[in-house]
């Protein structure tokens, strides 16, 4: 053990530090914008007791860190000059305060005189004078991060726990001296204090192997993937090595958080605007259809941009503001002689089959909107083309049909509408109602996005981020999800969010991203109240609230019913709080009268259809 002066001394160097241990030899013989930058060191290639792990476990262990997002520094049968100036120039890049730092070691490691050190390569170590001279001492690499302003600093060695240098070495104990976990630190050990660990029979240590296999699993914590592994090490080693842990921490830390995956397409999302919000926009309209003040159209433009009066505000608006630009354009659309009036009559029609349309009861109603949409489309009005073929892509008053719904949606974009570019584009891309065609779906996406329709820009976001008929690029993906979500589109919000959360093309940005889901969630998106109720689960991005959990959790399972979604509440991905409250709200709608225990038995889950259904 150590004396009570040197364990203050690593208390000191160790404080934010998480230590793991492990043996390498044969023993019988993480709400602000986050960088993760790590150091991974792998010693093998000793002159004396030569170890044929330590490379491939860093090696393993940089591409899992790499993973994880972290920008990863590898060095490999370093001797101690490099060691040490790699570990110097890792503490310079951890200058910012919302940094997370993670150094790694694979290699011998010994204690002597309580303290403990890492062996470099080099002239063989046999005293305890050759430690204390030639080797580098953990202190080093603890004083080095604690120094530094990064918010998390994790520290993993995967170092032998007996001294194979103690035959020669009186001065040695076995294993490497145990450390204490200040406030906000976990330390994990690979196995007991005094306890020797295993080198294991494969290509990698029992430690590494299980910590590698659990870094990646998304929504496990710090402590859960420390569990996880610890479990690993038993069954690797049958139950002969258990791997050992001190906590302290105040906070949670995610490698891999919980996140949903990004909205594909427009036409998948169930983006039917609901019933109150087509009535809310019909008595706006209402309010400013008569004004002959071109900022009353502005700002209901601005109110709704993608509203299905928001064409006739904008052809009236330019009809105030410039009647030459307004008849250049209705000639366009129509091919007139006398341009002006086809086009206003045309969106005349149009707008009383947007009133009804908005005001539609019943599938006749819906039907008569759907004549003078007709009429105003074999007009030539643009947006009513767009209206007709959104009507037969959704069945709105009509059976559904796709192939009509993409030769309307055609038809409007060659006459210049954004949106029925966009749309015709998705089509294009799944091969709905039309023959699939990814090439002219960018096309068309681009176009559109050029002229500023915020779906096109979501919709090739999505294409950049996954690498579908473009060469992946996250950070441009991330550009057009920005510009998109600064419109108003939910879609987006909810994909540069997770974005954003991920630090997918960026630095990661837990606040924004729980900002961007809150205006989403606003809108009634359910996978973005689904997200963020994921949040208030953990705390992440935002202050932990099981309550704001538990209410945004089923306002998600309502709204996707809404949309058509399939969104399951799986109990093991919340924690015991968020489902307590669960069943407190279940039990405030009347919904449920069992005990409020966090166990989502029976009559919870028939609770929680209800709920959806609700």
């Amino acid at each position: 053990m150590l004396s009570a002066n040197r364990r203050a001394q690593n208390v000191g160097y160790a404080a934010s530090v998480i230590v793991a241990l492990a043996c390498l030899i044969p023993c019988a013989g993480a709400a602000l914008a986050e960088t993760r930058i790590a150091l991974v060191i792998g010693n093998g290639a000793y002159a004396t007791g030569r170890l044929k792990n330590p490379r491939s476990d860093a090696t393993l262990m940089a591409r899992t860190l790499a993973g994880a997002g972290f920008d990863v520094m590898t060095l490999l049968d370093a001797d101690g000059d490099g060691m040490k100036r790699a570990i110097a120039d890792f503490g310079k890049r951890l200058s910012a305060p919302d940094t997370v730092a993670l150094f790694y070691y694979a290699g011998h490691g010994v204690q002597t005189g309580g303290d403990n050190y890492l062996i470099p390569l080099g002239p063989g170590i046999a005293s305890a004078n050759d430690v204390t001279r030639d080797a580098v001492p953990l202190g080093q690499v603890f004083q080095t991060m604690a120094q530094s302003e990064a918010r998390l600093n994790i520290v993993l060695l995967d170092a032998c726990r007996n001294n194979p240098f103690a035959a020669s070495n009186a001065a040695a104990a076995q294993g490497l001296a145990p450390v204490v976990a200040p406030s906000g630190t976990i330390i994990g050990f690979a196995t007991a204090p005094g306890e020797i660990a295993r080198d294991g029979d494969g290509s990698n240590s029992p430690y590494t192997e299980a910590l590698a296999a659990n870094i990646p699993s998304a929504g496990l914590t710090l402590e859960e993937v420390f569990r996880a592994a610890r479990r690993r090490v038993r069954e690797l080693t049958a139950n002969a090595q258990t791997p050992w842990e001190h906590s302290s921490l105040l906070s949670e830390f995610f490698f891999h958080p919980k996140t949903a995956e990004p909205e594909s397409s427009a036409r998948r999302s169930g983006d039917e605007m609901p019933a109150s919000a087509r009535l809310a926009e019909l008595d706006a309209w209402e309010k400013v259809r008569s004004s002959t003040e071109p900022e009353a159209f502005r700002a209901y433009i601005g109110r709704f941009p993608d509203g299905d009066f928001a064409e006739v505000a904008a052809f009236r608006l330019s009809k105030l503001e410039n009647g030459k630009a307004l008849q250049a354009w209705s000639f366009v659309v129509t091919g007139a002689t006398e341009p002006e009036v086809p086009a206003a009559a045309a969106a005349v029609i149009y707008e009383r089959a947007v009133t009804l349309d908005a005001q539609a009861a019943t599938v006749e109603a819906q039907g008569s909107a759907l004549k003078l949409y007709e009429d105003a489309a074999k007009a030539g009005f643009p947006p009513a083309m767009f209206a007709l073929a959104r009507a037969y892509d959704r069945g709105r008053g009509v059976a559904k049909d796709l192939t009509l719904a993409a030769r309307w949606y055609e038809r409007a974009a060659e006459k210049g509408h954004t949106g029925a570019m966009s749309a015709l584009g998705t089509m294009r891309e799944f091969g709905d109602g039309t023959t699939a065609n990814l090439a002219d779906a960018l096309r068309l996406y681009r176009l559109a996005a050029d002229a500023g329709d915020a779906a096109a820009m979501t919709s090739l976001g999505y294409l950049y981020a996954e690498g579908k008929g473009v060469v992946r690029n996250a950070k441009e993906a991330r550009r057009l999800y920005q510009q998109a979500a600064d419109k108003g589109n939910v879609r987006a919000m909810y994909n540069f969010a997770l974005m954003e959360l991920r630090g997918a093309g960026g630095p990661v940005k837990l606040a924004n991203g729980a900002k961007l889901l809150k205006s989403a969630a606003d809108k009634g998106h359910a996978l973005a109240l689904h997200q963020l109720a994921l949040l208030y689960d953990e705390g992440r991005g935002v202050a932990r609230n099981p309550g704001l959990a538990a209410e945004n959790l089923l306002n998600a399972m309502k709204a996707a019913r809404n949309e058509n979604r399939k969104l399951e509440m799986t109990a093991g991905s919340w924690s015991f709080a968020t489902r307590r409250e669960v069943q407190r709200l279940l039990v405030k709608k009347g919904l449920y009268n069992g005990v409020v225990h966090g166990f989502f038995n029976r009559a919870t889950r028939q609770a929680l259809a209800a709920a959806a259904a609700g």
